[in-house]
């Protein structure tokens, strides 16, 4: 009974610990890596790629193969000296055979690098999936942590008044406000009470963006890790938009992918062209048989000796010259001629996306990095008012509309500013990802 009470105290603390679970960004990041589906199938294209090149790589290496055949004859019948004779027979054949190409027009040569092309381009597109995933995990991330900031700023606003309810009834108890006063400030309660129920499921359905972008299967217990206190003067400077995009261009996975699949092409190319080239091979082989006679005028040796007796082993070169495939190899090269063309107005396009997208990221952080210096400095100037109707009204010199009106005024700066302050963060750290 022990030992049961036990497991079940082990478990249920091993429950509790994972229900605990705080985030930190790696740790959502890493987990993602590992767990997101989109991830895992550019994997499995990779793994693809891989293979193909290794099978393309692979064909220089002599193919070797064996056959068997059994056969009956009626009438005219095959002989070990290779005529025909007048008999019923049945014969047994094997042989062995090999191929190996000496040369092509270098199209394995020139497949093969296409096919490593292809490979590396491949693993680039991994590192694209990720890159995409790690900005969408800090979005949600930061998300996340902007709503948890918000339902504090909510909390403590529910806190303030009630507190400024229970000031109000001891006002109205002492006979220096009115009763209607008293109802005011419970319906402001009742406002603050909504406020915070509207925080918190907006937190709930933050969390449940970022829960499943990890493949996680339930919220309960997710929480993540804040970040480090900012307030502005620790903000880092913004990078110019030109030496983003110069460092950018050059280590973007996407810009990578993109070069490796235009040098492909110009492979495909060469490849294609080989097919105009004359081939050489080697070939070799061994072939021997059993011939059975069903007359009784022919002697059947036994099958051991006609095995060893009619063997045969050739071997030699083989040149084929192409002279005219119905313009198959003509029409194949202005194809992959096409498909340079292609690649080389999609690196344009793609380098035109990141040029974009860094002006828009650039724009963004200045936007925001001044809107948050503007709302912080609003929020203090409504925070010094708040303190003063605060002061007032408990003096008797201020309405209690007055002074629910500058606490109002004070929430909505400080939501401002947290909105600010995250999205600040948010941007620059996009223009960080651009300069990793």
């Amino acid at each position: 009974m022990k030992k049961l009470f036990l497991i079940i105290s082990i478990v249920t603390a091993s429950f509790a610990s994972r229900a605990q679970k705080v985030w930190t960004f790696d740790e959502c990041v890493d987990y993602a890596m590992e767990h997101n589906v989109q991830i895992l199938q550019t994997i499995v294209s990779q793994n693809n790629a891989e293979y193909q090149y290794k099978m393309t790589k692979n064909s220089w290496l002599p193919t070797i193969s064996a056959d068997a055949s059994q056969s009956f004859g009626f009438g005219q019948s095959p002989s070990a000296y290779g005529v025909y004779v007048s008999d019923n027979s049945a014969s047994t054949s094997v042989g062995l055979s090999l191929n190996m190409p000496l040369f092509n027009g270098l199209s394995i040569y020139n497949q093969i690098k296409s096919t490593n092309l292809a490979y590396d381009a491949s693993r680039k597109d991994v590192e694209a999936a990720k890159y995409d995933l790690k900005l969408l995990i800090m979005s949600y991330y930061m998300q996340v942590v902007f709503n948890k900031e918000i339902k504090s700023v909510a909390e403590k606003q529910l806190a303030l008044t009630e507190e400024q309810h229970a000031k109000t009834q001891q006002l109205y108890e002492l006979g220096k406000v009115a009763e209607s006063n008293v109802y005011e400030s419970a319906a402001q309660v009742a406002t603050a009470k909504s406020t915070l129920v509207q925080a918190d499921n907006a937190l709930m359905l933050s969390i449940l963006d970022i829960v499943q972008a990890l493949e996680l299967e339930s919220i309960e217990g997710f929480d993540v890790v804040s970040p480090e206190t900012f307030d502005g003067s620790n903000a880092p400077v913004l990078p110019s938009q030109d030496a983003t995009f110069d460092f950018a261009v050059n280590h973007q996975p996407k810009i990578e992918a993109a070069n490796m699949r235009l040098e492909q092409a110009y492979r495909d190319v060469k490849a294609s062209k080989s097919a105009w080239y004359p081939s050489l091979s080697l070939f070799a082989g061994y072939s021997t048989g059993y011939y059975n006679y069903f007359s009784s005028g022919r002697e059947n040796l036994p099958f051991g000796d006609q095995l060893s007796n009619n063997g045969r082993t050739s071997f030699g070169v083989r040149l084929n010259v192409p002279i005219f495939n119905a313009m198959q190899t003509k029409y194949r090269v202005e194809m992959t001629k096409l498909n340079i063309e292609y690649q080389e107005l999609n690196i344009a396009n793609a380098r035109k996306e990141l040029r974009k997208d860094i002006q828009q990221a650039f724009y963004n952080a200045v936007a925001a990095e001044q809107k948050f210096k503007t709302s912080e400095e609003t929020y203090n100037a409504a925070e010094i008012a708040y303190r003063f109707s605060d002061e007032s009204y408990t003096a008797g010199r201020a309405t209690l509309l007055e002074l629910n009106e500058s606490k109002n005024r004070l929430f909505k700066t400080e939501s401002e500013m947290l909105q600010a302050k995250y999205e600040y963060i948010y941007r620059v750290k996009v223009l960080e990802f651009y300069n990793e």
